[in-house]
């Protein structure tokens, strides 16, 4: 870190910089530092001005908290800042002399933008009698020259803030980060007296935790051997889930199905596992409809280690209606609104949000007061088409119109989910 002389160091060092890049395009040029000159001059000059200077944004809160509840200090207070500086070049205009010098300038800083070491020594030496004692070399942040990008209107404002001072050429540049600690210094560290329960210090695993890292979902008729039939989008009441991961071994594993309507743990969704994957099929007796809810499921896989339980990330899982009936069927053509009243599995809350896709259009659920298995939709019989398969999107969660065939043994549409117009 640095004290109180770090930011009077930078100016020095920048002018020094500056001073020896100018010198080396045009010869006997002076260093001048403060508000640029009130009159015009030919003299070979460089002044370095620090005009402005501010929190660094990306360390102005670092620090931040430095007391704790007692108020004591635990944390030396530590101001972050950027300097804006303005150099500006005097000489013959005729000679080009500015022009000369502002390019050797930028050239320099740009090809050495860091303040090392050895130019911080330098300019204290210069200046010891009042940079003597500045510290900035120690400081683990190293200050850096960027130069900015200003247009004329900017510099423009720039100069009228400084009256009667004629405009000259000039190079604007910010220095950070300049770090300056405060005076107080925290209290010593206590001593640890106890590492935790039982003093038993910190606990490490051995092995790696769970991590689920796909999910294939299938009917319950899938076939389970090679090759595998594509996993739907959303799962169902019945439907077989292969999770795929690594770390599952231990004592004992389940799985934990979370969503903002239900929470579902180990007794209601037996697991198997092995070869690296966890097998499930999701319940689907009649108790069990009104224990699930449609949406979307975060997954967890907990293994149990000696005692220890481990939790895997949440894998997400939708699990949407299966739609078991639709009345009435058919849909008399030219009946005007009709409600179409779908069975389904499981049972859908009433504060659930349930839509029909259908012919194009979203149709949302009648309002229910109390969760069941049915869901009504106000339907324009003129509006559908024969023959369309009809999608109970609830929560988020699309129903899957498939079923396997009984004579491919591949998937199929589901006729007795289109709906039939007569």
């Amino acid at each position: 870190m640095s004290n109180h002389l770090a930011i009077a160091t930078v100016t020095a060092a920048l002018g020094q910089i500056a001073q020896a890049a100018a010198a080396s395009a045009v010869s006997g040029v002076q260093l001048r530092f403060g508000r640029p000159p009130a009159t015009d001059t030919a003299t070979r000059q460089v002044n370095v001005f620090l005009y402005h200077l501010m929190p660094h944004a990306g360390l102005r809160n670092a620090d931040l908290a430095m007391r704790g509840a007692d108020g004591a200090l635990v944390n030396r207070p530590r101001a972050a800042l950027s300097l804006h500086y303005l150099i500006s070049f005097y000489g013959t205009d005729s000679d080009l002399e500015p022009d000369r010098m502002a390019a050797a300038v930028a050239r320099d800083l740009h090809a050495r933008p860091r303040l090392t070491d050895q130019v911080i020594a330098d300019a204290i030496a210069s200046n010891s009698a009042i940079l003597g004692e500045s510290d900035l070399a120690d400081s683990f942040e190293r200050v850096t020259f960027t130069p900015s990008a200003d247009s004329l209107d900017e510099m423009s404002r720039l100069w009228s803030v400084m009256v009667q001072t004629p405009y000259a050429l000039s190079l604007r540049y910010e220095a950070s980060v300049v770090l300056i600690d405060a005076l107080e210094s925290a209290g010593p560290v206590l001593p640890v007296l106890n590492r935790g329960p039982d003093d038993r210090g910190p606990e490490t695993l051995a092995a790696v935790g769970p991590t689920i890292e796909g999910l294939w979902i299938g009917l319950a008729a899938t076939d389970d051997g090679p090759p595998r039939f594509p996993s739907l989008r959303a799962a169902h009441p019945g439907a077989k889930l292969r999770f795929s991961g690594s770390g599952f071994g231990g004592d004992s594993v389940r799985l934990e199905f979370r969503n903002l309507r239900r929470d579902i743990g180990e007794d209601l969704v037996p697991v198997a596992s092995g070869s690296g994957e966890l097998r499930a099929t999701l319940p689907d007796g009649a108790p069990d409809q009104a224990l699930w809810a449609p949406g979307i499921y975060g997954v967890t896989a907990v293994v149990t280690r000696a005692g220890r339980e481990i939790r895997s990330p949440a894998w997400p899982m939708p699990l949407a209606v299966r739609v078991t009936a639709i009345a009435p069927q058919p849909l008399a053509s030219g009946s005007g609104m009709v409600t179409l009243n779908f069975t389904c599995r499981p049972h859908v809350l009433p504060e659930q949000i349930a839509i029909l896709l259908l012919s194009g259009q979203e149709i949302p659920a009648e309002d229910r007061v109390a969760a069941g298995p049915t869901l009504a939709f106000r339907v324009d019989s003129d509006s559908v088409a024969d023959g369309d398969l009809a999608i109970v999107r609830v929560d988020g969660a699309d129903s899957q119109p498939f079923v396997i065939d009984s004579v491919t043994g591949r998937l199929t549409f589901d006729d007795s989910q289109r709906i039939t117009v007569a």
